[in-house]
């Protein structure tokens, strides 16, 4: 029943996730298409533009062209009279000269002009066969580029233009009142529109393919959040079970002195003493899990300058612990420098890390703390000879409540959260901490922290 709650809420929560996803794709998608699609319009044309707005001034030349078509594009013949002399008469004959007249510079070969009189009646065109003096004037954009799709010509054929209708006064030819520039943009629109579908089917397959991303995305940004649910569930767990064991051996030993209310402090001292014992556990895994949760919403670091008078002070202290557990202490302290380190988080890793040592490490054990720079790293190491830790168990020492020896670790009064707690600081002061095998037997934990 469990498993099937926590499949149907993992399945919710990732079409959420994939909900919120697929949405913002397809808007970034969306936007992306409207915009290349509106720069490929603007830029298709403008050129197409720019000459009608350069030939919009020079209309007059135009006028000329529309209603003089013959003069720029046949040849005008010219009629020259020649005499011929000959000796019995005189002979008159004539011949044409074949004079060819240019176009205005800016006239283009898809370019067509039609003229026309105040009353929108066509007095000339400069293409017949295209049926274009068939569109209506229009006066009510003077000046302004417009567009005219689609228009059937006298062959059948549907074409498009750019236009542009400019008042006109010409002196030459008094009824002109206004000329309409004609672009032929068919082959421009073409080209435009297969563009148009190709960004549209690009978008579309890329808009497809971001629903698999969205898919992936939304199961990849749920690992984090399901991991740290599932660590946060199993701490919990965990915490609750380290709590039963010292509760119910309080409980067990009150129930005791209940029932002898008779007996002095001195019979009922085994149970009083048990409890203390369970209390103190109590207090010491009370404070690693609040030093966790602490450490879990953000360590706040107040770097310092120190020097290796620090490092010395630790070694006296752990001396004395070290005798009080009959356990043999080496400490070296070989740096001279100045560094900066949090001293209050720095002290609590090595001492978790020394505390650790000496659990684990038999009478007459030692245990060895050196302090060194090692290519402008800080470089801690805390070795002991005790049973060491297999290759399996080093990948999972910084679980929190993982215990290699578990009987061995509660007769010792630990709790499996000092690594964890240790290898977080260490990472908080942009560190590593690293295990390995110490020489013939033993352990060694090494922090390394950068200068």
């Amino acid at each position: 029943m469990w498993n099937k709650i926590q499949k149907k809420r993992r399945s919710e929560g990732n079409f959420s996730y994939f909900l919120h996803f697929f949405t913002v794709f397809s808007i970034i998608f969306l936007a992306m298409t409207i915009i290349v699609l509106n720069i490929m319009n603007s830029g298709a044309y403008s050129t197409v533009d720019q000459s009608l707005k350069v030939a919009s001034d020079n209309a007059n030349h135009y006028v000329m062209l529309g209603l003089s078509h013959e003069q720029f594009f046949s040849e005008v013949s010219i009629t020259e009279k020649q005499i011929q002399s000959t000796e019995d008469k005189k002979e008159t004959t004539e011949k044409s000269i074949a004079v060819k007249v240019k176009p205005p510079s800016d006239f283009s070969a898809n370019m067509d002009v039609v003229v026309y009189d105040k009353d929108g009646n066509v007095l000339g065109t400069t293409d017949s066969f295209s049926g274009i003096e068939d569109i209506s004037l229009s006066t009510k954009n003077l000046n302004d580029v417009y567009a005219i799709d689609d228009f059937e010509t006298l062959s059948g054929r549907a074409e498009s233009y750019r236009a542009v209708t400019v008042p006109v006064s010409h002196t030459d030819y008094p009824d002109a009142a206004y000329i309409t520039i004609f672009v032929n943009t068919t082959q421009i629109q073409d080209a435009n529109r297969r563009s148009e579908r190709i960004t549209i089917t690009t978008m579309i397959l890329f808009w497809l393919i971001s629903i698999g991303a969205s898919v992936y995305l939304a199961k990849w940004s749920r690992k984090p959040i399901l991991a740290n649910y599932e660590r946060q569930k199993s701490f919990v767990e965990n915490a609750s079970h380290e709590l039963r064991t010292p509760l119910a051996v309080l409980q067990n030993r009150l129930e005791a002195l209940f029932r002898k209310p008779d007996a002095t402090i001195l019979d009922s001292s085994e149970n009083i003493a048990a409890s203390l014992e369970e209390v103190r556990n109590m207090r010491i895994l009370t404070t690693n899990l609040l030093n966790l949760a602490r450490r879990d919403d953000g360590m706040e670091v107040q770097l310092q300058e120190l020097t290796g008078e620090f490092f010395e002070g630790l070694i006296e202290n752990y001396e004395l612990i070290a005798e009080d557990s009959s356990k043999e202490f080496y400490g070296q302290n070989l740096v001279k420098s100045v560094f900066k380190s949090d001293p209050v988080l720095l002290k609590q890793a090595i001492t978790i890390l020394f505390d650790n040592a000496c659990k684990y490490t038999d009478d007459d054990g030692i245990i060895e703390l050196t302090t060194r720079v090692v290519d402008k790293n800080l470089v801690i190491t805390v070795a002991d000879n005790g049973s060491g830790i297999s290759d399996d168990d080093k990948d999972k020492i910084f679980d929190r409540f993982y215990r290699v020896d578990k009987a061995r670790t509660r007769q010792k009064g630990g709790f499996g959260l000092g690594l964890s707690l240790a290898k977080q600081i260490v990472e908080t002061l942009k560190g590593k901490l690293i295990v390995r095998d110490n020489f013939e037997r033993g352990t060694i934990f090494e922090i390394k922290l950068p200068l």
